[in-house]
Parts: C-alpha cells; structure tokens; sequence
C-alpha cells in the first residue's frame, strides 16, 4: 500500500480486507484493459464469471445477455435470513483513452473512463471475502454484475428476468468512484442524489428547395434554430423556480448542400429532472413547441424518448443503513447532482441506497467520461470495508 497523501483521511480498513490490496490492483488493471460497450460486455463477463467461480459462490446465473448474479449464502441459516444486494456495472465508453497507463484499453475506440472497471473490482473482492468469511455473515448476499449502464440500460431487463428474485432481494446498494470528492470520503443523501434522464431523439421535417428560390420550400434548419431557442425557454419560464430541469441539445445534423434548404434536422438531446410530475411537464411542452413549428413555419416536428433512467431515489433505511457503519468523519452530505444512473430502476422496486466514492486525488482528478480518467486502486478497498460491515453488524 502507498502512503496516502497528508491531510487525507481514509476510513480505517480491516487487515482482512486491506490482504487483498494486490487482488483489487490487479483486477481493477485486467478490466480496464478489455472495455466493451453495452450488451457487448463478452470478454468481461467471461472473466468475472470465471474469477466468481474461484471464489466459490454458491450460485451464478446470466441475465440480460451479459449480465451475472452470484449468490452467497451465510452459514448460518437456522433462521430466515435477510438478502442485501450488491451492483456493480460492467460496460465501457466509446472515448479512445489517453492516459499513456501501461494497462490502458486494449480495444481501439473504447475506454473505461466512467469507472466500471474499479465497481467491478471492488464485487470481486467483496465477493471472495463472502466466500472466505461465511461465518460473519448476517445476511445472505446477492452479487449483480450489470451490462448497459450506459445506455440503454441493463438494469430493467435484468429486473424483469428477475435478478432479484429466488432469493428475494431485501435491500440493495450500490456506488459511484467520484473525483469531486477527497479520496476516501463518501457520499451521501437521503431523497433524490442523481437526476431521471430522458434521451431524446427529435425531427424536424421542412420542404427542400433551391437557397436562391427559399420561398418554394420550409428550411428545416431555420424551424430547428427556433426550436431550440424556444427550448431554453422551458427550465425559466415553464418550471417552477423551486424545481430542477435541465435540456441539453448535444447533436444536430441536417442538410445537404450549403446553397439547398435542408429538408430534415435531426438532434439528440438529453431532459434532466428530480421529479417525474416536472418530467412529464417538459415532454408535453416540447411537443407543444414542436406542434408551434406548423404554423410558424410549415415544419412537421416529432420527438421519441430512446432511453429512460428514474431519479436516483435514495430510501430512508437503506441511507441509515450505510450511516450506520460509517464514523461521522468518513461521511459527508451530498447535494443532488444532474448525473444519471440507471440504478435507479433497483430502487422502484426495493430500498436501496446509492452512494459516492471519494477518489480525488494528485495525477487521479481527472473527470468522470474524460480521456484522461484514471484512479488509484487503494480507495476501492474502502468500499469493500463498507459492504463487509454491512453484511456483518
């Protein structure tokens, strides 16, 4: 183990879990080297489930495609048991890395750059431990390796084949490395922590003409600069000032020719909020502005929503749950933040409690989907304490 930084305080970690420092290291190293994109997650999954079986679960099962559940089961099993929960996801961005690290991604146009490959090595690690230690357990332990976090989500699909039945999931966690935060500390907040997402995908149909004759057609582009201008009208002035909302156009294309009117815009965007009630509220206004580009333009305007997380809701127990194996000082209260997670689905169906990963640190400060992102392996071991100490008090 390095010598952490002065001035840094790490929770204090067990030996047992600090035996596996050189475990954690290099699994974390092995998975950044092979990121896959989502539902394409072959070569890690082959490693997890092989490295599953090492460590001896009880039980492995797939689900969406590349998705695996490991059971553990206490050795205690006299009485009925609870069932907690564990996630970790599993799939890459489609960023080429650039980091220069020794074990930087193997596969060209793909990166772990959101910190998958330390969730996954943090449930390994955990998981060897369960199998090692079943006589301090005071539950019975549900390991979920997800695909698709990214998009378009793989936690729904493996709800609905039922990765949280037989046996029936109690209460479920899950985390996020965070370089905003210290290394070592950890986020938390009870209620809402990371914002719903709508991506959204919307056409503008105009008429194509010659750009000397522009009265003969309906120039798309025009309609959807107004379109989106009209957009940023939504947050201030459809909204109420005390609720969040946020609109993103982050793609646009349209057109042939520079002297053509284009005949079709199509633009990706993303609609962030904390409520489902503001949710629906901005789609309806959207097509409502859509609809306004008929008249104002002779437009046709349509949008569909081609993937969907929830707000990341963070249940009352499964929050005094985490706080109540952390020391005051590990902890701090989290503001929500616009990020998305699709962990959120978990949560529509059982408590559960999302939380961050302090990682911050020199050489380690890069942002979360940057080229640049790296992380130092010590702080999963954190992590790992946290679940065990759940598990067993």
């Amino acid at each position: 183990m390095r010598v952490k930084p002065e001035g840094v305080r790490r929770m204090n970690i067990s030996p047992d879990i600090l035996a596996y420092a050189a475990y954690i290291t290099e699994q974390r190293q092995l998975l950044h080297a092979i990121p896959e994109p989502s539902y394409q997650e072959h070569k890690t999954r082959a490693h997890i489930w092989a490295e599953l079986e090492k460590a001896g679960v009880d039980k492995l099962d797939t689900f969406a495609k590349t998705g695996i559940r490991a059971v553990v089961y206490a050795q205690d099993q006299t009485q009925k048991l609870p069932v907690y929960g564990f996630r970790a996801d599993m799939d890459a961005l489609s960023i080429e890395e650039k980091t220069g690290l020794p074990f930087a991604s193997q596969h060209t146009g793909h990166m772990h750059a959101c910190g998958h490959d330390g969730h996954m090595s943090i449930l390994l690690v955990f998981a060897n431990w369960l199998c090692a230690n079943r006589e301090q357990l005071r539950c019975n332990v549900v390991l979920i390796f997800q695909p698709a976090e990214e998009s378009p989500g793989g936690a729904l699909p493996m709800i609905n084949e039922g990765v949280l039945k037989n046996p029936d999931v109690d209460m479920m966690f899950g985390l996020h490395v965070f370089p905003d935060l210290p290394e070592g500390m950890i986020g938390l907040r009870e209620g809402p922590a990371m914002a719903s997402t709508n991506e959204l995908a919307i056409e503008i149909t105009g008429k194509s003409a010659h750009g000397a004759m522009p009265h003969r057609g309906v120039d798309a582009i025009v309609a959807a600069a107004q379109f989106i201008t009209m957009l940023q009208t939504i947050p201030t002035r459809n909204v109420d000032p005390f609720e969040r909302a946020l609109i993103t156009i982050g793609r646009i294309e349209g057109g042939e020719r520079g002297n053509v009117l284009a005949e079709e815009v199509n633009m990706k965007g993303t609609l962030r909020t904390f409520s489902d009630a503001v949710t629906q509220q901005v789609k309806a206004r959207i097509q409502q502005m859509l609809d306004s580009l008929q008249p104002a333009f002779g437009a046709q305007g349509s949008f569909r929503v081609v993937a969907e997380y929830p707000v990341v809701l963070n249940h009352p127990d499964a929050v005094a749950r985490v706080r109540a194996v952390l020391d005051l000082e590990d902890c701090t209260v989290m503001e929500p933040i616009m990020i998305a997670e699709d962990f959120a689905w978990f949560q529509r169906h059982i408590p559960a409690a999302y939380w961050f990963l302090g990682i911050k640190r020199p050489g380690c400060d890069a942002p979360l989907h940057s080229n640049q992102f790296n992380l130092n392996e010590e702080n999963l071991l954190t992590a790992v304490e946290v679940y065990k100490r759940l598990v067993t008090r």
